[in-house]
């Protein structure tokens, strides 16, 4: 038997274990966008003034040879000042000489876009924020519960207005509530701003999930990306600008070379 290793998926963590990689904290793993630290070690990814310089592929060999160079460190301290100059550590992974991070390992849409922006910009940006309120989360979960869906897709849990907020929602409720629920339910409830985030995301969203994407389609859902994150950092901060934020501006650069998500994601 012949196999080759090519589509690598999983969550940040393991991701950046099995190729060596920095933590997601510090560092994209696909292009060169270096993360912000404020004074309290926080780390962001936010500021798109300069996205044409560090919006670039990061160089496949570069890496590789980073990982050799880490193993030849003599001492734990030189191995930590490599890791903090080049971001990368040796990886069993680099045994295999076809092996190219920048494009086997990709970023998984279930735990960047479901789990992880769609929940942060609910529990995080509106809950937190208080622009959605304890009364406004009860006044959802009555429109939910009025929503009739068809049964394959399956039902969102009675738990919108459960503790601080849609409490234990999987990745596939996070779609569907996004997918379905979220415009319907809450589009009185919010500001205008908050209004185009959701909008840009759903919008991209819609995209994404279908069976067959064009290029085209690719293009419109990357513009809904960008324009959501650069309307978060605008409306919340730079510090509002998660790993997660950053990296779904790779997923459609994964659907080019996998297909649509449905066949890649966990």
């Amino acid at each position: 038997i012949r196999a080759a290793i090519i589509c690598c998926a999983c969550d940040i963590p393991a991701a950046r274990k099995l190729c060596g990689l920095i933590s997601a904290r510090a560092t994209c793993h696909l292009c060169e966008k270096v993360a912000n630290f404020d004074d309290r070690n926080q780390s962001n990814f936010g500021g798109f003034d300069d996205m044409r310089q560090w919006f670039v592929k990061r160089d496949a060999d570069e890496i590789r040879n980073n990982a050799y160079l880490w193993k030849e460190c003599n001492t734990e301290d030189a191995r930590k000042n490599h890791v903090s100059e080049t971001f990368v550590r040796w990886s069993e992974i680099y045994r295999l000489p076809y092996f190219d991070p920048t494009k086997f390992l990709i970023v998984d849409p279930m735990h960047c876009l479901f789990l992880g922006v769609a929940k942060w910009i609910v529990t995080r940006l509106w809950i937190e924020e208080n622009r959605l309120t304890t009364k406004h989360l009860q006044i959802m979960q009555e429109r939910a519960n009025k929503i009739k869906v068809p049964s394959d897709i399956g039902r969102i849990p009675n738990k919108i207005a459960t503790g601080d907020g849609f409490s234990g929602f999987t990745a596939d409720q996070w779609k569907t509530f996004i997918l379905i629920y979220a415009t319907t339910i809450t589009w009185d409830l919010l500001k205008e701003d908050d209004r185009k985030i959701l909008s840009y995301f759903v919008r991209a969203c819609n995209i994404l999930v279908c069976r067959i994407i064009s290029k085209s389609g690719l293009n419109e859902a990357y513009q809904c990306l960008l324009s959501m994150v650069k309307l978060v950092e605008k409306q919340y901060g730079q510090k509002k600008i998660t790993s997660n934020m950053h990296l779904c501006l790779h997923i459609c650069e994964c659907a080019l070379d996998y297909g649509p998500l449905y066949s890649f994601w966990c």
